[in-house]
């Protein structure tokens, strides 16, 4: 069950949670403070998946942009891609001969949203928030996918 709901969790906290801060000033209002969620990464993604459509192609491109590129969009959208398809696939893991290979794509969920997370830290180092500007939904998804990542090499193992 954990290998189900553990990458759903992934995506909620990638999704709902604030992933960063960005600084923004204008000659009306001064220097403010916004709060970016997950959503302005992944959110094309999430629609093309409403829509029953695979989330490849221009029509689901990220554009959300960190340092003037969509790459790390791309990297978490994936990341939440390869989640959604575990938690997909972890539903057939019930079944008693489908359980080593649902382990294996947990883990590789896991091991793709480490990945992920640890891109965007390094993506968040190159602006002027600098890490600070990373926020609890960043540290909620990564810690989400070690727990998955423990979650499959458990289920490797046969437990």
């Amino acid at each position: 069950m954990t290998r189900i709901l553990l990458p759903l969790a992934i995506v909620a906290a990638i999704f709902f949670g604030p992933m960063f801060s960005e600084t923004t000033s204008g000659s009306a209002t001064g220097d403010s403070t916004t709060l970016r969620s997950g959503e302005y990464f992944i959110g094309e993604a999430v629609e093309c998946l409403r829509k029953l459509q695979l989330p490849i192609g221009e029509d689901c491109a990220s554009e959300g942009q960190l340092n003037g590129s969509t790459v790390v969009g791309d990297v978490i959208s994936w990341a939440a891609l390869i989640s959604v398809a575990a938690a997909a696939l972890g539903v057939a893991g019930l079944l008693p001969f489908i359980g080593r290979l649902t382990s294996m794509v947990t883990v590789v969920a896991g091991l793709a949203t480490l990945g992920a997370m640890g891109y965007f830290a390094l993506s968040m180092m190159g602006t002027p928030e600098g890490l600070p500007g990373v926020q609890w939904g960043a540290y909620l998804a990564a810690a989400f996918g070690m727990l998955t990542l423990i979650s499959g090499l458990a289920g490797l193992r046969g437990r």
